[in-house]
Formats: C-alpha cells, sequence, structure tokens
C-alpha cells in the first residue's frame, strides 16, 4: 500500500486498488500508515473508500522531523527491519547503520544486517562481525556479483520487511534485484562527495518473493529516538547487556567508570569499539537536556 496525497493504493489479494479516506475517518483525524490492513467499502459509483483500520501487530516510530518534537509512526504491521549499508561506494558508516538498527531495537522489531556490494570490497566480511556478535542475522550480498541474492529471499518470504539504511548503498537496485517488476529508481553516488542521492521519495510497500511484502523508505539522515533515557539506549545495543552486569556501579554509563564490565571488554577485545562508541554518541545526544535527538 502507498499514499499519494488523499488516495490510497491498497493491494487486495494481488489487485491494487484505489482508494480514499472515508468522511468520518477524515473528521476523526485517523492516521493510515503503509503496512495497516484497512477495510474497503465501494460506493454506488464504484468508487472504493477506506472504512476502518485494522489492529497493529507492531508500529515502527522515528523522531518528528525538523524542530517538532515526540515521534512520528512510519509504518505498521513490520515483521523484521531490514538495514542495508555498503560495503564501499559509499563508504560504511557504522554510526548510521547502528543508528537504524537502534531505532528498531527500541520498537522491539527484529532486525537483519544486510553488506551490500561486497563485490567492490575484499574485506566486507569485517563489517559483519560486529552484527553477528550482537546476535543480528547479517547477509553479505552483491546485484553485480549475483551473491547473496537467494538468501536474501529467503529471508523475506512470508514477511513484511521494512527496507531502511543510508541514501546511496543500494536498496532499490536490490529490490530491482529479487522483482524486476518493481522497476523502482536507483541513482549512481555521487563522485564528488561519495554520498548517496535519494531515489526513493516516499514510503512504498512492494510484494516480493513468496507472500512477502517490503516497505522501502526514503533515507533518513535525521533519525533518532526521542525521548529513550541512558538504559533504554543501552538496551538498543543487545551486546552491552552480556557485560554491564559486571560493572562496579548499577548506574554505570559505560563510559570510562572505574570498574566498567563494557569498557573492560573492549579492552580484550570481545566488544566492537566501534558499536560501544556509536553507543557513547547516542547516548550523549539522548542526554541533552533540552532536546534530546538533533
Amino acid at each position: 500500500m502507498s499514499r499519494a496525497g488523499g488516495r490510497y493504493r491498497v493491494d487486495c489479494g494481488g489487485e491494487v486498488v484505489e482508494a480514499s479516506l472515508r468522511g468520518r475517518m477524515k473528521r476523526g483525524r485517523a492516521r493510515v500508515l503503509v503496512g495497516d490492513e484497512v477495510t474497503l467499502a465501494y460506493q454506488e459509483d464504484g468508487a472504493a473508500t477506506i472504512e476502518g483500520i485494522g489492529p497493529r501487530r507492531s508500529l515502527l516510530r522515528r523522531r518528528s522531523p525538523g524542530r517538532s518534537h515526540g515521534t512520528r509512526p512510519v509504518a505498521a504491521n513490520i515483521d523484521q527491519v531490514v538495514v542495508v549499508g555498503a560495503a564501499r561506494d559509499p563508504e560504511w558508516n557504522p554510526l548510521m547503520m547502528d543508528r537504524f538498527a537502534a531505532v528498531a531495537e527500541a520498537n522491539g522489531l527484529p532486525i537483519v544486517v544486510v553488506v551490500n556490494k561486497i563485490d567492490l570490497d575484499p574485506e566486507a566480511e569485517s563489517h559483519a562481525v560486529p552484527y553477528r556478535d550482537a546476535g543480528y542475522r547479517v547477509l553479505l550480498v552483491s546485484v553485480e556479483a549475483s551473491a547473496g541474492l537467494d538468501d536474501l529471499a529467503a529471508q523475506l518470504t512470508g514477511k513484511v520487511s521494512l527496507f531502511t539504511g543510508p541514501t546511496g548503498v543500494g536498496k532499490s537496485s536490490l529490490l530491482n534485484a529479487l522483482s524486476p517488476g518493481l522497476e523502482l529508481r536507483t541513482a549512481e553516488v555521487s563522485k564528488r562527495s561519495r554520498a548517496g542521492r535519494h531515489t526513493t521519495v516516499s514510503s512504498e510497500m512492494y510484494p516480493i518473493g513468496r507472500d512477502g511484502y517490503v516497505v522501502d523508505t526514503p533515507g533518513l539522515r535525521d533519525i533518532g529516538l526521542w525521548g529513550l533515557d541512558g538504559h533504554e539506549v543501552a538496551a538498543a545495543f543487545p551486546e552491552l547487556a552480556r557485560y554491564g552486569g559486571q560493572c562496579r556501579f548499577n548506574n554505570c554509563r559505560h563510559r570510562e567508570e572505574p570498574g566498567c564490565g563494557v569498557v573492560a571488554a573492549v579492552d580484550r577485545g570481545e566488544l566492537s569499539e566501534t558499536r560501544v562508541e556509536s553507543y557513547r554518541r547516542l547516548l550523549e545526544e539522548a542526554e541533552r537536556a533540552a532536546r534530546p535527538w538533533e
């Protein structure tokens, strides 16, 4: 399902129907999200209207953009979040990958990490290690080399998956390779900045594979975890829990406190230094008084 203005495209068992929101739902300011299961009614002139929204089994939220406070729902009924990063072109960005993964963790959603464009980097496997250690399923893929696509397709079967990640990492190219009929727009990475260009302009759900759906979202640079306290940020990095109980202080923030089990684990090479640094960056943002996430 997708939305353009006041019109919605609804998948009705393979048939796509355009529908509008029923008047009483507009007056009640009902918010229909990508992934929602809706009830349709047909008027005498054949027009379809959305009469109701089914119960949501999950909800993905992000911080409201700009200077707004609070959160904004992104999608409903998501089974898993697929966080895609490029091994190269653009360069691997662990902080951005960790942000996306932390948002999914904070929303209680399973995470799959995809390292894309592995044909461009013989050391691509190294990017996967911290996420495997964190307990995530990690797939190494390449459209150009036709590598790992079957594994990714199997992971999407029978599920509603939200694709996200930094811009320019090849999300649309992956979906096109898995389902050529989609013909999603793609764009090359800027040679000047090596940054990706936005090619997905709105959230939309596509059928893919066997009984699967993918929610494709725009690249999100302004992303955060509005309102989380320090302990909740730590919980968004599940591997920290293995060592947090070894800390001398119960309220340890895993920075440079004496007797910190997390710091000791990093020193022993048992925890990823980049993942712990991401945690500290996000914790610092969460602790800002006036606006925790900027």
